[in-house]
């Protein structure tokens, strides 16, 4: 581990240990918390997850449009790109002298060698500072963080719903499908052709992609979502399990179509996170323990992937 996570450690023990004085504090004031606290569970990340964390400067190797208002970012991490699994995702330092003091989360799109990838999108401020940056540039990456997808229970076929960048999360995992020889479909939506995301890197895998964009510019006029209900309805899979990353409305009807077809459904979930690491739960979404009991759980360290019959979409 190196120097500067070590470092990184001890403060976020030490943000750790003032967030539980503030709710031990606030409870014996009688303050009612909004959520349950994670059943007590309050600590950082997994000791066994951070053996295999790294926070490394590196430099900008290309950052290219790739779509409108889309960049891939290619940079070498060596030991990021041999720990990284599907799913997971970096922290990444935009610039130090820019003021922002907070790091952006950005999936890992793809690994190459001692290289990764991140497929973003500029939605604020920070990541159209960091469209701009030149080959050469610095940064620091934080990585690789979260938990991954599953696929012991071998799917037949996977089906892969991304919605706009979300279709980044689902990269890793389309080749590791792929790699383990498992028949993939790709859904892809966007809102224009313009923003079309992730279909020549699919079709180069060998994965059968199907497109949907809002204003009909190509594919299916209307959402991903209205053609995996079609799959579903009209196909005889033995075994279809569904993996998606997107906007929440789409994720939520992601869910529901798959529960009403009874299919198993992992989901990427893409909250706004501030360290990333399990301490400041500004990323928390709920899940559903059981049929009366609600948790809320860090994206960041619990997920970002879950099972979406275990989200509590209606809360």
């Amino acid at each position: 581990m190196g120097v500067e996570l070590q470092k990184q450690n001890i403060v976020l023990i030490l943000i750790d240990t003032l967030i539980l004085k503030k709710i031990v504090k606030k409870r014996e004031r009688g303050i009612v918390l909004p959520y349950p606290i994670f059943r007590g569970n309050i600590y950082a990340m997994p000791n066994d997850r951070l053996l295999s964390t790294y926070d490394r400067q590196t430099v900008i190797l290309s950052n290219e449009a790739v779509a409108e208002a889309h960049y891939l970012l290619r940079c070498e991490c060596a030991e990021i790109a041999q720990h990284a699994h599907p799913g997971q995702f970096v922290h990444v330092m935009i610039s130090q002298d820019t003021g922002m003091l907070l790091r952006r989360p950005f999936t890992i799109y793809t690994v190459e060698g001692r290289e990764i990838t991140m497929l973003y999108q500029i939605i604020g401020e920070g990541t159209k500072r960091l469209s701009e940056m030149p080959k050469d540039a610095p940064l620091h990456v934080l990585g690789p963080l979260g938990n991954t997808f599953d696929f012991t229970v071998k799917p037949e076929p996977a089906i892969l719903v991304g919605g706009g960048a979300g279709i980044a999360s689902l990269m890793l995992l389309a080749v590791a499908l792929r790699e383990n020889d498992i028949q993939t479909l790709g859904l892809v939506g966007a809102q224009r052709c313009a923003r079309l995301l992730s279909v020549k890197d699919l079709e180069s895998i060998d994965i059968e992609v199907h497109i949907a964009t809002d204003d009909g510019s190509i594919g299916h006029h209307g959402y991903v979502t209205d053609i995996l209900a079609d799959l579903l309805e009209n196909t005889a899979w033995q075994r279809p399990t569904v993996y998606a990353c997107g906007p929440h409305g789409m994720l939520s009807a992601v869910a529901k179509i798959t529960a009403d077809f009874e299919v198993p459904t992992q989901i990427a979930m893409e909250n706004r996170m501030g360290c990333a690491m399990g301490v400041c739960l500004g990323c928390v979404c709920p899940v559903r323990i059981d049929t009366n009991t609600i948790e809320y759980q860090r994206v960041c360290t619990e997920g970002p992937v879950f099972n979406a019959s275990d989200i509590a979409w209606d809360v």
